[in-house]
Order: C-alpha cells, then structure tokens, then sequence
C-alpha cells in the first residue's frame, strides 16, 4: 500500500527557498541548492513506494498558501528536470553496455578462434599455453566492462531518476495539521544552513 512521507521545513524568510542568481537559463522559481539538497537526503531512505508531501513554515509559522505554491514550482520545475536529466543518462548509460557487449562478444568469439588456432599451431608447450590462455583470458577481460555496466551501473541511476520523478510530484501545504504530530521541523538559514530542531 503506498504511504505519504513528509517532510517539514521551516526557513526564517521564504526568500531563501529560492536562488537569487543562477546563470542558467530557468531564472523562475529556482530552487535554493542546500534546501534542494536537503529535501533529497530527506527523501532518499523512504520506503519506495511512498508519495511526498512537504510542510513549510515561515519563522516557526505556517507559511500562506501563495508561498507554498511559489515553492510547489520551483520543486516541480528543479527535480522534473534533474529526473529528465537522470533519465537521459540511464539511456545512454544502457546503449553504452548494449554497444560495449557486443564488441565484447566480437573481441571473445575472435580471442577463442585465435586461442584454438595457437593451441593446435607447432610450438613448444610451455609457450603455447601460455599464449592460448593469454588470449583467453583477453578475450573474457574484454567483457568485463559491458558486465559491470549492465549487472550493476545502471540500477543506481534508475533510482536517483524514480527518486526525483516522486519529487517532481510531491505536494508542497503550508506546515500544520494533526498529521504532522511530533515530527521534527527543519531549519536553514545562510549562516548555520540546515539544521534540526528538537
């Protein structure tokens, strides 16, 4: 059954949600780097299958409904693009194994002919199976980089990209409500960045 993570901020001013300089060219609604950082170190060990749902409070206060809609943006606007950008890079990541495989395979298939060619060739033992295991052993190294790729790379990469798509989609209400309970606000400020309050 999906669940509802939530996570609480409270910031002295919403000014300091937002960028006040970024050379790129989204200038509306960008999100602040450290508060942005946060939200994701928040985020990254709750269960997989839960939704987002961010309280914010200004100066301690619930934070009007104008502002946390300026916020919705940014978040919107700030992980959609960090999963379109993931997700870019989960494709790539994927072609790159498919095409480094199949020259693996290419370099194997023509090691194993050449190692069955040196195994039956008129040399001297010792140095023919040397060379026939040299090749081998080439020929399998030669896989050993399209196997990491597509065994193990690629999986962290798809889930930092789910992780920003539940991002992009979570909720952003003014902080309050009996839901929130005893749950721990967070503060951030230019001076002492995040910290958490008991």
């Amino acid at each position: 059954m999906k669940g509802t993570t939530r996570i609480a901020i409270d910031v002295p001013a919403v000014e300091q949600l937002f960028t006040t300089f970024d050379p790129s060219p989204f200038h509306a609604h960008n999100l602040n780097r450290p508060i942005a950082h946060y939200i994701v170190s928040e985020a990254w060990d709750a269960p997989r299958g839960d939704g987002f749902v961010i309280d914010l409070s200004e100066a301690g206060r619930p934070a009007d409904r104008a502002t946390a809609a300026r916020l919705q943006t940014a978040v919107d606007v700030h992980f959609g693009r960090l999963a379109t950008t993931e997700h870019q890079n989960l494709r790539r990541l994927l072609k790159r194994g498919a095409v480094s495989l199949m020259i693996g395979l290419v370099v194997l298939a023509a090691c194993t002919a050449l190692a069955q060619a040196v195994d039956s060739a008129p040399i001297r033992d010792g140095l023919r199976e040397g060379l026939r295991d040299g090749i081998s052993l080439f020929g399998w190294v030669a896989n050993w980089r399209p196997a990491e790729i597509l065994l193990y790379d690629w999986w962290p990469v798809r889930r930092l990209r789910n992780l920003y798509r539940r991002l992009a989609a979570a909720e952003v209400v003014p902080a309050g409500g009996p839901s929130l309970g005893a749950e721990p606000m967070i503060s951030w400020s230019p001076s002492a960045g995040l910290r958490r309050d008991p």
